[in-house]
Formats: structure tokens, sequence, C-alpha cells
């Protein structure tokens, strides 16, 4: 607010150029990509029909669908472990901006002060560096990248717990049915699945009434 009072005229000019200039350069973008995402599209079709014309086909045999899902399991363990250490980098990096940023602008401050021939570029630079602060603070509590990094590395850890008992037959999978064994571990992955989604629901809805109060 500051710098908007103090420098109005250019940042209306500065900002005016980089708004258009960033629009054009999204619609040419978009523009240029369109005919690549039709054809993902067209192919992404293509391969959902050919798959329900192979379920369609085949007799339905629930030992043989629970052997896959159990192994599909180790797909859903990659994606939540993917998912918790980028989102897990991505807080760490906010993280670090908020605590040099502030430092970093507590002391620019300061130099400015001491320093009269260059402090209107201290003062500028601390401003952005500020403005980087604002910003990392904001996004780390907008979009809780700790806490949803942490409820998804929860159920990566209890789903690897649940595949590994169940390839071992120890615990609640012990028996010599395996279709029994198989049916278990799938409505217990099924229930992970769950209360991961419920999980990331209720942070959704956090956000948005944390929208709606701001609002």
């Amino acid at each position: 607010m500051g710098i908007w009072t103090n420098y109005r005229d250019i940042f209306s000019v500065v900002g005016t150029i980089a708004a258009l200039v960033s629009t054009a350069a999204a619609s040419i973008f978009l523009l240029k990509a369109r005919p690549d995402i039709d054809e993902v599209r067209y192919k992404l079709h293509e391969l959902q029909a050919q798959q329900r014309n192979l379920a369609a086909a085949q007799e339905a045999d629930p030992l043989v669908a629970l052997r896959i899902y159990r192994v599909s399991a180790l797909d859903d363990i990659k994606d939540l472990e993917h998912r918790a250490s980028r989102n897990r980098r991505t807080a760490n990096l906010f993280q670090w901006a908020i605590i040099v940023g502030s430092v970093s602008a507590t002391s620019l401050t300061g130099a400015a002060a001491t320093n009269p021939d260059t402090q209107d570029w201290f003062r500028w630079l601390a401003a952005a560096i500020s403005a980087v602060v604002s910003i990392s603070a904001g996004a780390t509590g907008f979009f809780k990248f700790r806490e949803r990094s942490f409820g998804q590395q929860q159920t990566a850890d209890a789903l690897k717990k649940h595949y590994k008992a169940v390839e071992l037959r120890i615990g609640e999978y012990e028996g010599n049915d395996e279709e029994a064994t198989l049916g278990r571990f799938a409505q217990n992955v099924e229930a992970l699945k769950d209360e991961q989604r419920k999980r990331e629901l209720q942070l959704e809805e956090s956000t948005e009434r944390r929208e709606s109060r701001q609002g």
C-alpha cells in the first residue's frame, strides 16, 4: 500500500503493461496447446471405450479382481507418497521464504535508515521481499500444504502396513481362504482411502469458510 501510494503512476503503467502481456501470452499458449489437448482427450475416450468392451467381454471373477486390487494398491501408496513429498517440499519452501524474507526485510529497512544515498533502493527491495513473505504466509495458510502432507503420508503408511500384512498373512489376514483374506484387505484399503478423502474435504471446507468470512 505504501508503494502504491507513493509511486502510483509508475505502478499503474507497469501493472497495465504486465496484465496485457500476460493475458496475450496466456491466450497464445492456450491456442497452441488446444490441438494437443483435443488429441489427448480423444485417445482417453478411445482407451475408456476399450476398457468397457474388455470388461463386458470377460466373465467376472471375484478372486482375480481382488488379486488385481491388491497389486494396484501399490500405485495408491506411491501416489500418496509422491503427493505427500511434494506438499512437504512446498511447505518447507514457503516456510524458508517467510523466515529468510522476514529477516532480510528487517535488515534492509535498517540499512535504508542508515544509508541515505541508497535508501530508495533498500526500501524498494525491502518492500518486494515483504510482498514475497506475505504471499508465502497467505499461501501456506490457504492451501495447508503441511496438513495435507501429514494426512497423505499417514494414509500411505497405513496402506503399506496392510499390504505387508496381507502379503505375509499375519494379523487379521491369517487364514487359508485367499478370497476372504483379500476381501478383508480391500475393505480396509477402501476405508483408509475414504478417510483420506474426508480429511482433504475438511481442509477444503475450512478454506472455503475462511474465504466466506473474509468476503
